[in-house]
C-alpha cells in the first residue's frame, strides 16, 4: 500500500511526458510537476518541517498551489488549505486547530499573524530537491486536514490519511481517471472535492485543468471544456441546478458528470439527461469525514422520471455501510435507519476536538469503529440506498414522527413544483405545524390540474 505522493511519483516514471496540469497558458507534464514538487519539499525540510507536521497553504488556485500540496506530502507532512478569501479570524482558528507548523504563501500576499514561519513559493526553484524516499511516510499518516462548518459556528478540522485518499481514488469504477481523462478543478480549495478533481487524475495518469477564477462561472467552464477537451466534471447539486436552468451548454462535450454535496434535483437531472443523452451522470453521496464519496449512483432516466428522490447508490469498494437504529441494531432492508460508515476513507478524528470525535466516531457492538453520518437512509432489496434526510431534522407533529425530507420528496413529484423545502414552525395554539416553501416549475405560478 502506497501513499498519495508515491502513487503520483510512480505515474511520473511511467508517463513522464504526459500532461499533468494546465492553468491558463501554463502546462506541466508529470516529470516537470514531480521535479518542482521535490524542490518545494526540500525547501520545507530546510525550513524545519518534519514528518507528521501539518502545513498551511495560503495560495490562490495555480500551478504553484498544486506544486505546494504535492511537495508538502513528499516532505512527510499534511496540507491544510487556508483559502485567501476566508476572514482572518477564521484562518487563525483553522491554523490553531490544525496545529500547523508553517504556512506556504507568496512573498507579497501572506496571511496575517498566524504565529508560524512563512515559506515562500518564490524560493523553491533554487532549493535543493528532497530525494525520493528521504522521509518515510506511512499510509495511515495524515495527508490533509479539511474544515467543515460546525453547529457552534466553529469550523471542524477533519484529518484524513493517505489511505483515505488513495483508497477512494484508485481501483474504483465510479469515474474515469486514467490516461485520456481531463478533469476540471473548480471546487473551492477547502472542499474534499478538491482531492477528487486533483488526485483523481494525477494518481491515475489523467490531466487536471485548473479553473482560472475563485468561483466557477458556467460560461468559463463551457470555454474550458471546448478548449481543453475536458471529459469529467464534479458539481455541487446547487450549481448543477443553476447551470441546467441558466446555461446548460456548459455541459456540452462532457463524458461524465458527478453531482454531490446536497440532494440531487430529479427534475434538473432529467433535463440534463434529455439534453445530453450521452452523458454519464452520477449522484455522489458522502460526508467530508468519509473522503468525498461513500456511495455513487449512475443516474438513468428511469431514476428521475417521477420526480422523487434520486438514489444515492451502493458503497464504493472498500467502504462498509451499516444502517442502524437508535440502539445501534441493524435495520432490515426496507426500513429507515441512520447510516454509519466504516472502512477505507473514514477520517482519523476532528483535530483538537476529542469530545466531538468521541460523539461522532463510535464503536459498534462488534467493536468496529464507525462514523455516525446523521443521515437517514433506506436500503432496497437490490442494495441501492435512498437518502431520506437528516436524523436531527426529524420532528414530532401531533405525536407522530415526521421527516421533513420525505414530505419534500412527495411535494417535488407534483408536476407544478420544481423544488420544495419543508420546515416545522411553532403554532400559536401551542403545537407545531409543517410549512412548505416551493419553487414553481418554470419559475412562475402554475395552477395545479383540476381533479
Amino acid at each position: 500500500m502506497k501513499c498519495t505522493h508515491e502513487l503520483f511519483e510512480d505515474q511520473a516514471v511511467r508517463t513522464p511526458g504526459a500532461t499533468a496540469l494546465i492553468h491558463g497558458d501554463e502546462r506541466l507534464d508529470y516529470a516537470g510537476l514531480d521535479a518542482r514538487a521535490d524542490r518545494l519539499a526540500g525547501l520545507l525540510a530546510a525550513s524545519g518541517v518534519r514528518h507528521g507536521d501539518t502545513v498551511g497553504v495560503f495560495l490562490e488556485r495555480s500551478t504553484a498551489l498544486v506544486v505546494t500540496v504535492l511537495g508538502i506530502l513528499k516532505a512527510g507532512a499534511g496540507y491544510v488549505m487556508l483559502d485567501p478569501a476566508f476572514p482572518a479570524e477564521r484562518l487563525r482558528a483553522m491554523a490553531a486547530d490544525a496545529e500547523i507548523a508553517a504556512v506556504v504563501s507568496t512573498r507579497d500576499a501572506g496571511p496575517d499573524a498566524l504565529g508560524v514561519p512563512e515559506v515562500h513559493v518564490e524560493d523553491a526553484p533554487t532549493a535543493p530537491p528532497l530525494a525520493r524516499g528521504t522521509v518515510p511516510v506511512r499510509p495511515g499518516d495524515i495527508a490533509c486536514v479539511m474544515f467543515t462548518s460546525g453547529s457552534t459556528g466553529r469550523p471542524k478540522g477533519i484529518a484524513a490519511s493517505h489511505h483515505a485518499v488513495t483508497a477512494t481514488l484508485t481501483g474504483q469504477d465510479f469515474a474515469s481517471f486514467g490516461p485520456g481523462s481531463v478533469w476540471l478543478q473548480c471546487a473551492p480549495l477547502s472542499w474534499d472535492a478538491f482531492a477528487l478533481e486533483l488526485w483523481g487524475p494525477l494518481l491515475n495518469g489523467g490531466t487536471c485543468v485548473l479553473h482560472p477564477g475563485r468561483r466557477p462561472e458556467p460560461f468559463v467552464m463551457a470555454r474550458l471544456v471546448a478548449e481543453h477537451g475536458i471529459t469529467s466534471l464534479y458539481l455541487s447539486s446547487s450549481l448543477f441546478s443553476v447551470i441546467v436552468d441558466e446555461y446548460p451548454q456548459a455541459l456540452d462535450g462532457l463524458r461524465e458528470l458527478i453531482v454531490g454535496g446536497e440532494a440531487l434535483s430529479a427534475p434538473h437531472a432529467a433535463r440534463a439527461l434529455e439534453r445530453h443523452p450521452g452523458l454519464r451522470l452520477s449522484n455522489g453521496y458522502g460526508p467530508v469525514e468519509c473522503m468525498i464519496f461513500l456511495t455513487v449512483h449512475p443516474v438513468t432516466p428511469e431514476d428521475v422520471r417521477d420526480g422523487g428522490p434520486v438514489p444515492i447508490g451502493r458503497p464504493l469498494a472498500g467502504k462498509r455501510l451499516h444502517i442502524l437504529d437508535e440502539e445501534l441494531r441493524p435495520v432490515p432492508d426496507g426500513g429507515t435507519g441512520e447510516l454509519y460508515a466504516a472502512g477505507a476513507g473514514v477520517a482519523r478524528d476532528y483535530r483538537g476536538r476529542p469530545a466531538l470525535t468521541a460523539e461522532r466516531f463510535v464503536a459498534a457492538p462488534t467493536g468496529e469503529r464507525l462514523y455516525r453520518t446523521g443521515d437517514l437512509v433506506r436500503r432496497g432489496a437490490d442494495g441501492v440506498l435512498a437518502y431520506l434526510g437528516r436524523a436531527d431534522s426529524q420532528v414530532k407533529i401531533r405525536g407522530f414522527r415526521v421527516e421533513p425530507g420525505e414530505v419534500e420528496s412527495v411535494l417535488a413529484r407534483h408536476p407544478a413544483i420544481d423544488r420544495a423545502a419543508v420546515v416545522a414552525h411553532a403554532h400559536p395554539a401551542g403545537d407545531r405545524q409543517l410549512t412548505a416553501y416551493v419553487v414553481p416549475r418554470g419559475g412562475r405560478h402554475q395552477a395545479p390540474p383540476a381533479d
